[in-house]
């Protein structure tokens, strides 16, 4: 607690309600509201929760608010939870809804606040942000000694008002921390999850043309646009706050209708551009021209219209997708990644070769959706050409652009799944335009001033540390947030106890020939420790069913020359070890034998022994690398 504070607060507590001046005036108002209602600022505070029969009954009373909020407050959550934050949503009389609390949370006050049906309005608690944003009717902060109650200093809370359909308020959504970040970044998310409630609020209205009208210079999808509902008798069924503000007032909305606000010709709102989407004009009684577009239409059930060009029928005999991949922990993890990717990002965490692509492919198959699934190397593309790729560009936007001009990936994956590879090398530039694709789900072509609307599941892979790359400045911490929604780690094939099932898999389905192991290569298969992953494996593999006999099992001098000389190594080493020795050091000094021989018979050949083992030449330089500085501490 700073001193001035400190000091406020002594002051307010003997008498002198003068002293709240000093404070910011929603937490002053609240603070002379306290003392008005003799709330006592250092007394004993226990809370107060709603009894278990009236809970029900008022999650059902606010159960539009709670479905609609539902997938807002997750994501908001799993964007802020890894910073120390909790999230709560009340009602308009500050009861607590919905709760998510942070996992390390240490402060067991926060804990005993952060449940639902716990009583968090002024007459009970003080002084809160939550009391304080639905007071004010705006964003506000509330850290530490702020809180009217003293029990509540070591809180850190900043909350929004959430307004319904019509504009009135129906709740509050507030984060708290037991340390004091002030992070505007954050505060922003906050105030954006809120406004989102409502716009999702407003969309679903069923009845209802929804219009969305950029009052300036801005682009579609900001969310700070007008949202307009009109019925298709012309007559007003909601608006979000900034059209409240813009265009009528508040207390005559009910009265208010299309005629009452435009010249324009109502039925413009039904025309075949309006209905694609595409943007039109429409002009204010005043003369002014607003930018426009038809964004939700009436007689829609709004719950199906979310899933709508996500679903298609599964022709019959179809096999379902195989998501096994003979490992029960990574096939559970890709059944739970498949139900949350329409709602989700998903991030593939693992090395190169380890099947991250094959993955993500499952994912696709799994989830249903009707599009198509467009798949980018970000590693793979030059920096200065990984812009025009990912966002496509017009007609003679640059020098040397195709005539036609080009559509995009991101656009070429609208109602499919967009799956983003090697993500962590992703430029920085790029990564601030691809973080507001995500936010707006709309992509704007090189040399063209006009937005987009794609709706895509997203899937990311990457091989780096995601969190080590934030450190050292090279990847966007709120773009890793907006990505971290599921995580499906999969381990390396060293580490996998499934060897041969994955050999026999590849067998079976890549070979034409080869259809069994014999017991000398299964014994190789299990101790090598595969540096190149399952893409290595697979190239081993087809490599035997090619040059080898007709035979339909593998034999060990059908494996590739370099391998020959690697299981001799793997068995000399395996023979004159040492009991003591562990098999994963065993493996790990035969895996850098064989990269060290292969580069050899390369002649230093960087590119040409990378191919030959089955990984990148990003990777063999680490495991290069990585030898000299044990070399070297050795």
């Amino acid at each position: 607690m700073n001193n001035e504070l400190s000091v406020i607060r002594q002051r307010f507590d003997e008498g002198d309600t003068q002293v709240a001046d000093r404070l910011p005036d929603a937490i002053r108002d609240s603070w002379l509201r306290c003392a008005n209602q003799t709330i006592q600022m250092s007394g004993q505070l226990e809370y107060a929760y709603v009894r278990p029969d009236n809970l029900k009954e008022l999650k059902s009373k606010n159960s539009r608010l709670l479905n609609i909020s539902n997938r807002h407050v997750e994501q908001l959550f799993q964007a802020v939870a890894g910073a120390g934050w909790s999230v709560l949503l009340t009602d308009k009389d500050c009861t607590a809804l919905q709760v998510r609390q942070a996992s390390r949370l240490r402060n067991t006050r926060i804990a005993s606040a952060f449940r639902d049906g716990v009583i968090l309005n002024e007459s009970t608690v003080g002084t809160t942000a939550m009391s304080c944003a639905l007071n004010s009717k705006q964003f506000s902060r509330v850290f530490g000694a702020e809180h009217y109650q003293q029990q509540h200093n070591s809180f850190h809370c900043a909350a929004a008002p959430v307004f319904d359909h019509l504009g009135r308020l129906c709740g509050s959504l507030d984060i708290t921390n037991e340390n004091s970040l002030n992070d505007m970044a954050v505060f922003y998310m906050l105030e954006t999850c809120a406004r989102n409630i409502q716009k999702s609020l407003i969309l679903d209205l069923n009845n209802s043309y929804v219009l969305e009208i950029i009052p300036s210079s801005g682009q579609f999808g900001d969310i700070t646009n007008l949202l307009l509902a009109i019925t298709p008798d012309g007559k007003m069924t909601g608006c979000n706050e900034a059209a409240s503000t813009f265009i009528t007032d508040q207390r005559r909305f009910y009265e208010t209708c299309f005629s009452d606000l435009f010249s324009s010709d109502f039925q413009s709102l039904s025309s075949r551009r309006a209905i694609n989407g595409d943007p039109f004009f429409l002009t204010l009684h005043s003369g002014v021209t607003l930018a426009s577009r038809v964004i939700s239409l009436p007689h829609e059930d709004k719950s199906l219209a979310r899933c709508k060009g996500k679903i298609k029928p599964v022709a019959s005999g179809k096999k379902e997708p195989d998501t096994t991949f003979g490992d029960e922990g990574l096939k559970n993890s890709v059944a739970r990644g498949a139900k949350v990717l329409n709602r989700l990002p998903v991030m593939l965490y693992g090395e190169s070769g380890v099947g991250k692509e094959v993955t993500a492919r499952h994912l696709h198959d799994a989830s249903q959706c009707s599009g198509k699934f467009i798949s980018i190397n970000c590693a793979s593309i030059p920096e200065n050409l990984i812009e025009s790729e990912l966002f496509g560009y017009q007609p003679g936007a640059f020098t040397g652009a195709d005539k036609k001009g080009f559509k995009g990936r991101i656009a070429e994956a609208d109602r499919g799944t967009l799956f983003l590879d090697e993500i962590g090398d992703m430029p920085l530039a790029l990564q601030s335009r691809l973080l507001r694709v995500l936010e707006t789900r709309e992509v704007s072509p090189l040399g063209s001033a006009r937005e987009h609307k794609v709706d895509f599941q997203l899937i990311c892979a990457t091989n780096v540390d995601l969190k080590v790359a934030i450190e050292e400045g090279r990847f966007r911490r709120d773009l890793y947030f907006r990505l971290k929604g599921f995580e499906i780690p999969i381990k390396p094939l060293r580490e996998r106890s499934d060897k041969l099932a994955i050999a026999r898999r590849i067998l079976n389905k890549d070979c034409q020939c080869k259809k069994h192991l014999s017991a000398e290569v299964a014994e190789f298969i299990e101790r090598h420790t595969w540096p190149g992953n399952i893409r290595e494996l697979r190239n081993v593999l087809l490599y035997a069913d090619a040059i080898g006999e007709e035979s339909k099992e593998v034999a060990t001098y059908e494996l590739p020359e370099e391998y020959q000389s690697c299981r001799g190594i793997l068995v000399q080493t395996h023979e004159s070890a040492p009991k003591h020795t562990t098999s994963g050091r065993l493996l790990d000094q035969a895996s850098q034998d064989l990269i060290n021989q292969v580069v050899e018979d390369c002649k230093g050949n960087i590119s040409q022994a990378a191919k030959k083992l089955g990984i990148s030449r990003a990777t063999l330089y680490r495991k290069l690398a990585k030898e000299r500085d044990t070399t070297a501490l050795n």
